[in-house]
């Protein structure tokens, strides 16, 4: 017996998107994050040579860069699920 084709795509087809999109926009996600964190890291680290407090820039950059990152990919999600 042969299956019928159905030409509506499946419910969760159409709530998740293509699997290629989705791969993309998580590896977009990904290296986005990590140059927040590499960016805040470098800007801190340019702080501490000015100021001569190394390595608390640094540490206050990495810091402020892993949380920008984790709000832009939690925002970005959102934005995507909504």
């Amino acid at each position: 017996m042969r299956r019928s084709q159905d030409p509506t795509p499946r419910p969760d087809a159409r709530r998740y998107g293509n699997t290629a999109s989705n791969a993309a926009l998580g590896l977009s996600l990904a290296f986005e994050f990590a140059g927040a964190v590499a960016m805040f890291w470098f800007v801190g680290k340019l702080v501490d040579g000015w100021l001569g407090s190394a390595p608390w820039g640094q540490v206050v950059g990495s810091i402020l860069g892993w949380v920008g990152g984790i709000l832009h990919v939690y925002y970005a999600v959102q934005r995507r699920q909504g």
